[in-house]
């Protein structure tokens, strides 16, 4: 394996070249080839309580299983008022109901998907999850582990496949035996697949790989350094990455599944795919140019799963002008629809 950094320095140094050589083409035009991608799932996502009982939501459903997904994740958020908080909390106004979801889960099972319970926690101060870091540990794992459990006994009654037990919670895992012990509950009482989603930067920290089914990491890299890049330009920036992901597979000897990936149809987006309120200029093609690079780059890979793309809105929303993450009626969401083979 080469060095890291030198490998980041060679792909960047033959993006620089491509993009001079190809003149910033767009080309290939043809959909991604996926060969290896079992799963290809996309993010439903809602942040009220009863939005997934309504006709949008099941819509959405159906959209989503027009361009070929076979996996449905939900997203159920909880809250706490800071990082530093002991415990979180079932918001009456914005977690998702369980009857809520066990309507647009039917809708799901309806056309053949998957369901995938995906669990988040949000802070009312609005600072990234990946902060938290609680005073009282004990406690915090006590309240949290009520919420997980909550989800894995629906899991369980509602026949879902996958049950995302923790996202991006960067501050906590160190807290190594009170995770084991989350996932020992978790197995105790859901019998599919247990996963942690971890942040692109922090997925090679988390020491407790060994205990889920596979290694789940939000990948929001960077894979292009300008604006504009062509297809093949962000192809290249994909491969330092696939080298940092292919020796997380090997570390653990677990496939990897990307649990998040998504770009905004804005310029510039492959620079920044985190970056989800950056002020800039509506680019459906560019969005499109990085779903294409993102299958073309992990599709024909048979350690990597595969994907789950965020997002799709259960209230609706999308098309021309709208500058978020979701592909619906935008040149992303025939790029899926042509890579997943619908």
């Amino acid at each position: 394996m080469r060095n890291t950094r030198y490998s980041i320095v060679l792909n960047t140094v033959a993006i620089v070249v491509i993009s001079t050589f190809f003149g910033c083409t767009d080309l290939p035009t043809g959909p991604a080839g996926v060969p290896q991608m079992r799963v290809r799932g996309i993010t439903l996502v809602d942040w009220t309580a009863n939005g997934y009982s309504r006709a949008s939501a099941r819509a959405a459903v159906n959209e989503i299983a027009d361009v070929g997904t076979n996996q449905v994740v939900i997203v159920v958020t909880a809250y706490q008022q800071g990082a530093s908080d002991n415990s979180v909390r079932i918001d009456p106004d914005k977690t998702p109901t369980e009857g809520s979801v066990s309507l647009v889960a039917a809708q799901a099972r309806a056309r053949e998907m998957e369901v995938v319970i995906k669990l988040h926690v949000d802070l009312d101060s609005g600072e990234w999850r990946g902060l938290i870091g609680p005073l009282d540990p004990a406690a915090w794992f006590e309240s949290y582990g009520a919420f997980v459990g909550l989800w894995a006994d629906w899991g369980a009654q509602n026949g879902a496949s996958g049950l995302v037990i923790g996202t991006e919670l960067a501050g906590t895992i160190g807290h190594e035996d009170r995770w084991r012990s989350l996932i020992r509950m978790v197995r105790s009482r859901f019998g599919g697949d247990v996963l942690y989603a971890a942040s692109w930067d922090e997925a090679p920290m988390v020491p407790f790989w060994d205990a889920v089914d596979r290694v789940g990491v939000d990948f929001y890299a960077p894979v292009s350094i300008r604006h504009d890049a062509g297809r093949i330009e962000l192809l290249t920036g994909w491969q330092p990455w696939i080298e940092r992901l292919h020796l997380l597979h090997k570390q653990t000897g677990k496939s990897v599944l990307l649990t998040e990936i998504g770009y905004r149809s804005v310029e510039g987006a492959g620079m920044r795919p985190y970056d989800f309120d950056a002020k800039s200029t509506f680019d459906p093609a560019e969005q499109a140019d990085l779903y294409w690079a993102a299958m073309e780059a992990v599709g024909h890979t048979d350690w990597i799963e595969g994907v789950y793309w965020w997002n799709w809105l259960a209230a609706g929303g999308g098309g021309v002008g709208n500058t978020d993450y979701t592909p619906k009626d935008k040149m992303a969401e025939e790029e899926l629809a042509g890579a997943w083979g619908n």
